[in-house]
């Protein structure tokens, strides 16, 4: 057995271990930046080379559903561009693809095999999909746009044998307030609905048991100017997000107390004011325990923090350098996918945009770095915008120009 090989076979039964007793919980996933200027080269600790690739004699072999134990095996996945934002699975085969982020993108496409092969839902060839998601309630909603019946929000009808779209929202002729491209959607277990612009600082919120939206001037509390968000997520009936802004720190906002409406939140930067980030994603295990991953634009590494207390206390929340675990490279981090105390996070290697796989067993303290390699070390993805981690262990990650990636434990 290679050193290599032995390396791959402890980080899979890391993984299994870490997930003894787990439940599975909904991913939380994030945007890529082209501000690339002045890029430092990465820099790969030859202790964390990652883990092979599947070497196949037939390329036909690629997709097949039995692949080498702890390898990466490179597959297809139907959405071109850089990113591919709406990624959701219902269990180990079943799962979603929309295409939307791009700008040629459309289309909504289904897997029963595990993302080895997708089929087109041909009721959507003209609608962008920005995000999807299967809320409490079992049904499966969407954002993006709906270029021919120009709705930004929708439910996706699974009840026949063609998906239809159902149309929840459509943006008004105010510039200044019309969601016009929804990019995230939130769903709370008591059914309340908040979507944030791809484009821009609108947002929308449906109350529980209401039909139309309201269109808001701002969800930040006192009024604040209303900010880019990147991701917004449901969590006890409340509403969560993280900023996008390149020219500014990292922001979380978080909700306010109860007397306030309920979509309202609250912000926090996380990073000292002369610094600048991006947030794209964000986990929580309760209130006061979370992570949130994006870009430093200012040092050009992953920006991640953990919370643990307060979230309006600044001191709750610690700044995770991937270096203190050995992971040296620069780049930044698109979305997380976890399962109890387990994070898989991806993303894009600066300065030539490779992809990334890095994995924590321990709610973000120490990592593990799994990226697909080459046998002489070097990274084989392309950037990495979105990952899906199953209880089994599987990993499927969604990289540039349709590439998808299995890792197989």
């Amino acid at each position: 057995m290679t050193a290599k090989t032995l390396k791959s076979t402890i980080l899979s039964l890391m993984l299994a271990l870490a997930l003894v007793g787990c439940e599975t919980m909904a991913p939380v996933v994030i945007v890529p930046d082209d501000n690339d200027d002045d890029q430092v080269a990465p820099q790969v600790d030859d202790g964390n080379d990652g883990v092979g690739i599947e070497d196949n004699d037939d390329d036909d072999d690629q997709n097949d559903n039995t692949p080498a134990s702890n390898t990466w095996s490179q597959l297809t996945q139907p959405c071109g561009g850089t990113r591919t934002d709406a990624f959701w699975f219902d269990d180990r085969d079943n799962g979603y693809i929309g295409c939307g982020t791009n700008g040629s993108g459309m289309g909504l496409f289904v897997t029963t095999d595990g993302g080895v092969t997708w089929n087109e839902e041909l009721n959507f060839q003209e609608v962008r999909v920005n995000d999807i998601f299967r809320a409490a309630d079992g049904k499966l909603y969407a954002t993006g746009t709906d270029t021919a019946g120009g709705f930004e929000v929708f439910e996706i009808d699974e009840s026949g044998a063609q998906r239809q779209l159902v149309g929840l929202y459509s943006g008004s002729n105010n510039a200044f307030t019309a969601v016009s491209q929804g990019e995230n959607i939130a769903v709370t277990d008591d059914g309340q609905m908040f979507v944030d612009s791809l484009t821009g600082t609108q947002t929308a919120y449906r109350d529980a048991g209401e039909t139309n939206f309201m269109e808001l001037d701002t969800f930040l509390s006192g009024a604040q100017p209303s900010e880019q968000m990147s991701r917004v997520i449901a969590f006890n009936n409340r509403f969560w997000g993280v900023g996008s802004v390149i020219n500014m720190p990292g922001t979380v906002y978080y909700p306010t107390g109860n007397n306030t409406d309920k979509y309202e939140m609250n912000k926090i930067e996380l990073q000292p004011s002369t610094m600048d980030g991006e947030l794209h994603d964000i986990y929580l295990w309760s209130e006061t325990s979370g992570i949130v991953c994006g870009f430093d634009q200012s040092l050009r590494f992953p920006l991640i923090y953990t919370l643990s207390g307060d979230p309006s206390d600044i001191n709750s929340w610690t700044k995770i350098n991937l270096a203190d675990s050995g992971i040296t490279y620069q780049g930044g981090a698109w979305k997380m996918s976890v399962i109890g105390d387990v994070v898989v996070l991806v993303g894009q290697t600066f300065p030539n945009n490779k992809g990334f796989v890095v994995f924590s067993a321990d709610r973000g303290q120490t990592w593990n770095d799994i990226s697909p390699v080459f046998g002489d070390g070097s990274f084989a993805a392309n950037l990495m915008t979105n990952v899906k981690f199953f209880s089994d262990a599987t990993i499927l990650v969604c990289a540039e120009s349709g590439e998808m990636w299995r890792y197989n434990p």
